[in-house]
C-alpha cells in the first residue's frame, strides 16, 4: 500500500516532473492495480480562489460550496497519485472518461474536511481497461460527498480476463430529441485560467502546440470545468439545494477553447438529462444527469 499524506493543496510541479521522468512498470492483471490512497484532513477552501472559480464559471455565489468544488480541492492530489512510481501508467497515456458525483447535503464554504483520495476499481472493457480513482469528503465525522472518477487505459493487457456484458462503468446515450436551453461562450483563454484554479496543467488545455503532438485540431477546454458550468446552468439543484444530488457524465468528445456551447434538454421526456454540444458538430461533447438521491 502507498500512503500519501497532505497539510495543505499540494502543488503540482512536481507532479508534472514525474511524469515525464519516472519509468513506469506497465499494468498486468496478476498484479492489478496498485493500492494508492492519500489524506488531507482539515482543507479549508481559500475563499479568493472559490470566488475566481465562481466568476469564472459563472456560478452564482452562495453559503455552500458548488458541487464540483470538491473536485477541484482534490485534483492536485489526483495528479500525485498519477505520477506516483507505483503507478502503472503515464498520465498522458490515460484518458478521463466519465464521473459519477453524490453529495449526500450542502457543504459549507467555511467546513473543515477531510478528504481521503483512493484507487478503485478496475474493469476490463473492449479495447483496454477502466480504473477509478474515488474521492470521498468528510465534514465532522459524516461522509458528505463522494466522487467516482473514471480513466480508460488502451492497449492489451498480460492476463486479462474477457470483458463481461456490461463490464464498464454506466453509460449515457445522447437524447434523442433536444432543444436548446443556454448557450455560452468558452474563452480562448479558460485552459490556462482554469488551470491555475484547479491545478491540472496538462498542456493539452494550455498549449495549441501540445495539443497537437496528441492528435487533437487545438487546445481543448477542461471537462469538469465545463461541467461545472453546466450543472449551474441546468438550475436543476437550485430550486431544493439542501437535498442530496447525484451527477453523472460521459465526456464523448472535446471542445476547443474559443467555442460557442449549447446546453439542450427534453424536460418532457426526460427532465434530469443534459446534452452539451460546441458549434456545429451533430454529436454531444458530455452528457449529463443530475437527479436527486
Amino acid at each position: 500500500m502507498v500512503q500519501l499524506h497532505y497539510s495543505k493543496r499540494p502543488k503540482v510541479l512536481g507532479a508534472l516532473i514525474k511524469f515525464v521522468v519516472v519509468p513506469r512498470t506497465g499494468f498486468s492483471w496478476q498484479q492489478g492495480m496498485p493500492n494508492i490512497q492519500a489524506h488531507w484532513p482539515n482543507a479549508q477552501v481559500d475563499a479568493k480562489a472559490l470566488a475566481q472559480y465562481q466568476s469564472t464559471l459563472a456560478i452564482q455565489a452562495s453559503d455552500a460550496l458548488p458541487v464540483m468544488y470538491p473536485h477541484v480541492l482534490a485534483n492536485g492530489i489526483h495528479m500525485h497519485m498519477l505520477a506516483h512510481k507505483a503507478f502503472p501508467f503515464r498520465a498522458m497515456g490515460v484518458l478521463h472518461l466519465k464521473n459519477r458525483v453524490r453529495q449526500f447535503c450542502p457543504i459549507a464554504v467555511d467546513a473543515v474536511m477531510d478528504i481521503h483520495c483512493y484507487t478503485g476499481d478496475v474493469r476490463p472493457v473492449e479495447k483496454g481497461l477502466e480504473f477509478d480513482f474515488v474521492t470521498d469528503v468528510y465534514v465532522a465525522g459524516q461522509k458528505v460527498w463522494e466522487e467516482i472518477s473514471t480513466y480508460f487505459a488502451a492497449g492489451r493487457f498480460a492476463g486479462a480476463p474477457q470483458p463481461s456484458v456490461g463490464a464498464s462503468s454506466f453509460e449515457l446515450n445522447s437524447l434523442s430529441e433536444a432543444a436548446p436551453i443556454k448557450p455560452w461562450y468558452v474563452p480562448k483563454n479558460r485552459g490556462r485560467v482554469y488551470a491555475k484554479l484547479s491545478g491540472d496543467h496538462n498542456p493539452i488545455h494550455t498549449s495549441k502546440w501540445a495539443a497537437k503532438l496528441f492528435g487533437l485540431k487545438r487546445d481543448i477546454a477542461h471537462g469538469t470545468g465545463l461541467l461545472a458550468q453546466a450543472v449551474e446552468q441546468a438550475g436543476v439543484m437550485t430550486h431544493n439545494a439542501a437535498q442530496g444530488w447525484q451527477i453523472d457524465v460521459v465526456f464523448k468528445g472535446p471542445v476547443y477553447l474559443g467555442s460557442n456551447v449549447q446546453l439542450k434538454a427534453d424536460p418532457k421526456l426526460e427532465p434530469e438529462r443534459f446534452d452539451l454540444y460546441s458549434e456545429d458538430n451533430p454529436k454531444p461533447n458530455f452528457c449529463l444527469s443530475i437527479k436527486p438521491l
